[in-house]
């Protein structure tokens, strides 16, 4: 019942994603912005996540990505679609709740989802049914909480890892910045001083890009 999990309210999810070569981690991890500004030690967590579709990716024609991740010992299914990207920064709408275990719940998900567009993918008949594993993410999340100016609060994610779609595999090495609150011109200024300090790229392709495209590398990985 949706009264007995823990739910995440609608929102709009903006996120600034970075790539990072993997030799340049170490450095990252000492650079003296991230200890101004954290409010602690950051948090490490190992994070798995199934990302799920049709056959005939339903959901990926209409833009939008559903997923089930392990985090700890809780599971949480989330819901991703509409919005738009631009040099690395991702605007999109998002819906979570936690859910028993590994298996996408629609029941649940569905009262949350007020975009009329992505909830009407979510309503195609027979839609739970037809849901098929297309790839899994496996990574090592480690997590800063900073405190910008002007009262803006980032999260900044540092994810090392792998996608996987059935024997095919990827390295994942990136960075995400999540604005939590305040303002996005503060984060994308922060954003410019890592920049300034280490070599990132702003990365327009989410990880449901990659694993589209890893799973079917002839196709159109869009989203």
């Amino acid at each position: 019942m949706l009264s007995e999990i823990a739910v995440k309210l609608p929102t709009m999810e903006i996120e600034l994603k970075l790539s990072i070569a993997p030799g340049d981690v170490d450095a990252f991890n000492q650079l003296p912005l991230l200890r101004e500004y954290s409010s602690g030690a950051p948090e490490l967590q190992g994070l798995f996540s199934i990302y799920v579709d049709t056959p005939a990716l339903h959901l990926k024609k209409h833009r939008s990505a559903l997923r089930v991740r392990k985090v700890g010992d809780k599971w949480l299914q989330t819901y991703k679609g509409g919005g738009r990207v631009d040099a690395g920064l991702h605007q999109r709408h998002e819906w979570e709740c936690e859910v028993p275990g590994p298996e996408i719940d629609l029941d649940s998900l569905l009262p949350l989802v007020d975009n009329p567009a992505a909830r009407e993918a979510l309503e195609a008949p027979h839609l739970a049914e037809q849901l098929r594993e297309v790839f899994t993410t496996s990574f090592l999340r480690t997590i800063w909480m900073l405190n910008l100016p002007q009262d803006t609060v980032v999260e900044l994610a540092l994810d090392q890892g792998f996608v996987s779609a059935g024997v095919r595999s990827e390295a994942l090495c990136e960075i995400e910045l999540e604005l939590k609150s305040g303002q996005t011109e503060v984060l994308l200024a922060f954003s410019e001083s890592l920049r300034q300090a280490i070599t990132l790229e702003p990365s327009n392709i989410s990880k449901a890009q990659r694993g589209f495209a890893l799973r079917f590398p002839e196709g159109d990985s869009a989203l």
